[in-house]
């Protein structure tokens, strides 16, 4: 059975991306393949990503003489749920759009398709799909318990038990005979948006997309504290590119945060990432790339990996490449810093 505690739920949505670009695809047995296409080239992508929100607006050129038609997917994270000691925010917890995800091409709204399928994960052992399970008994397929309580309300105490027993849905407590109450789902949910895209020759394609992020977080800080080991150091520089004076901030800040000031004033950790590497999909690289982190709040610290970052305003920070060939995914780390209430 897989727990997850308050500390690890927070660490497992770091490796756990926000959104990959988007990839031509086929429909393939079992979902969504992803394929490369020579035929489309991305001309440029602007990327604006902040806790609050994503934007993304991508240029295509169709590179033949003739319309090509092809079926492009935009993979949704994979979407743990995580017990009852989960604190992952989830933007709209009850609908299978739990990140209102939008997409609209030349301005105009373009409806995808949603494919959904659930998975038990546990270390060290292959995936198993509940997907099939899940529908039979009419439970939602999103890991939250807000989505699946009225659902599960109305299973008999057996068919609860079993779920638990499964390690499907965890009770919350050591001992559980079935009896109605909240339970929290354990399975990871994967998902993908997909549609079929003409792209007209001799003309570019605009396709924005925007969304609302799961933010990982914890109630604390992690990095500054005099106990931090070399090697969870070295994992926050590897992943967020903390240097030596990022860290020196955040120690001050985890000082400013003890006894004496925590009552007035609380700061902890976001973890927000967006997945660029997987969206190489497409003929060449990526002509212009813009990239904006805006951290929401000018008292926010904020460190990510990037080249020739510059900063634009008190809130946002810009990179800007061309001929662009991803080769890392974009992995922030946000310090806010709110009053107490």
């Amino acid at each position: 059975m897989r727990l997850t505690s308050f500390a690890s739920a927070a660490l497992l949505l770091l490796s756990t991306p926000a959104f990959a670009d988007d990839s031509s695809a086929t429909l393939g047995t079992g979902g969504l393949v992803l394929q490369k296409t020579d035929k489309i080239a991305l001309v440029s992508e602007e990327l604006y990503l902040s806790p609050k929100g994503i934007r993304i607006s991508y240029r295509f050129r169709n590179l033949t003489d003739a319309d090509y038609s092809t079926t492009i997917a935009f993979p949704m994270p994979a979407f743990p749920g995580g017990g009852s000691n989960s604190t992952t925010s989830v933007p709209d917890p009850a609908s299978d759009n739990f990140m209102k995800f939008q997409t609209t091409v030349d301005g105009k709204s373009a409806p995808s398709q949603l494919e959904q399928r659930a998975f038990i994960t546990e270390d060290g052992k292959p995936d198993t799909e509940i997907t099939d399970k899940l529908k039979s008994l009419h439970i939602p397929l999103v890991p939250t318990a807000e989505a699946t309580e009225a659902a599960v309300a109305h299973l008999t105490d057996a068919q609860r038990k079993d779920l638990v027993d499964g390690n499907i849905f965890d009770s919350g407590g050591s001992d559980y005979n079935g009896e109605a109450t909240t339970l929290y789902p354990l399975w990871t949910l994967k998902s993908k948006y997909w549609r079929n895209q003409t792209f007209p020759k001799g003309k570019d394609l605009i396709v924005q997309q925007s969304y609302v992020p799961i933010v990982g977080s914890q109630s604390s800080l992690s990095l500054g504290s005099p106990y931090m080991d070399e090697e969870r150091l070295k994992f926050y520089q590897d992943t967020f590119c903390t240097d030596d004076s990022f860290v020196k901030a955040a120690r001050n800040l985890y000082k400013k945060a003890g006894a004496d000031n925590a009552t007035t004033f609380q700061v902890f950790e976001q973890y927000l990432s967006y997945v660029i590497t997987s969206g190489g999909n497409w003929a060449g690289p990526i002509g212009d790339y813009k990239l904006i982190v805006d951290k929401g709040d000018p008292k926010t610290l904020v460190s990510f990996c990037g080249t020739g970052v510059k900063k634009i305003s008190p809130t946002q920070f810009e990179v800007d490449i061309k001929n662009y060939q991803p080769d890392r995914d974009i992995d922030v780390l946000l310090l806010p810093t709110v009053p107490v209430q």
